[in-house]
């Protein structure tokens, strides 16, 4: 079934419609017709079975049949530090990021960081990504969107992390006895505490961003003995933790 992301599902009307987009889409590529039922879900991550009432030119009018519960978040709460790629890479790491079932996304700013982000086109670029994000949750059956964070220098982002969190750098000098499945299998997460995972953009950290995220408390661990492509590394990363201690796996 169809699922469409509204904020707030009213639930204590006749009907309502559906935002100018969605019933574009349901007209003119899904071709629904009143009595097709859909399913809402809004931001408190509650889903909705709901039923087309109308029509009316290019709007669409539901109601709400009933609220339904679905248990597809991970356990728990896994933050992706990432250094902005170029191209559309990051809007690739978002998506399966999101499939993945991360929480959070930063877009760090890294001593190699190639691309620069104007400050008077970073709240469009902002919105784009988390619309991505919320397209990616809407196909794989997430009822949580993934918060995309402002973009920020990584180092302020060391600064002000949640000291609690498990925090691992990705790094691709790290010995390989400090890899992640080790790492993962000897501490195992018997917390509630945030796992925040930070991976470099093309080049990878400096070893001067390694020793600092080091000061702040972060481990180094290595993927393996071959080097991957940041759009890789990460996506790799988060399903390591997740198959070890999150629900990827079954």
């Amino acid at each position: 079934m169809h699922r469409f992301y509204l904020p707030n599902v009213p639930c204590d009307v006749s009907d309502f419609p559906l935002s100018r987009g969605d019933a574009k889409k349901i007209l003119r590529v899904l071709k629904l017709e009143p009595g097709d039922e859909i399913w809402l879900w809004d931001e408190e991550g509650k889903e909705y079975r709901s039923e087309i009432t109308k029509t009316a030119g290019m709007s669409v009018f539901v109601r709400v049949l009933e609220e339904c519960r679905k248990d597809v978040e991970p356990p728990l709460r896994l933050v992706l530090v990432q250094g902005i790629p170029k191209g559309n890479k990051f809007e690739f790491i978002i998506q399966k990021a999101t499939e993945l079932g991360v929480w959070r996304i930063y877009p760090a700013v890294t001593e190699r960081t190639v691309v620069r982000i104007p400050s008077e086109r970073r709240e469009s670029r902002l919105r784009r990504w988390q619309k991505v994000a919320q397209e990616a949750a809407r196909q794989c059956g997430r009822v949580r969107i993934p918060q995309i964070m402002p973009i920020i220098p990584f180092v302020e982002i060391l600064r002000n992390d949640d000291p609690d969190a498990y925090r691992m750098v990705l790094w691709e000098r790290e010995a390989e006895d400090n890899s992640i499945k080790r790492y993962l299998r000897e501490y195992q997460q018997f917390t509630q505490a945030p796992v925040h995972l930070f991976v470099g953009p093309e080049g990878g950290l400096s070893p001067r961003e390694v020793e600092l995220a080091k000061s702040y408390g972060c481990v180094t661990v290595t993927l393996g003995p071959r080097i991957l492509r940041t759009e890789t590394a990460g996506l790799i990363g988060l399903s390591l933790i997740l198959y070890e201690w999150g629900d990827l796996g079954g």
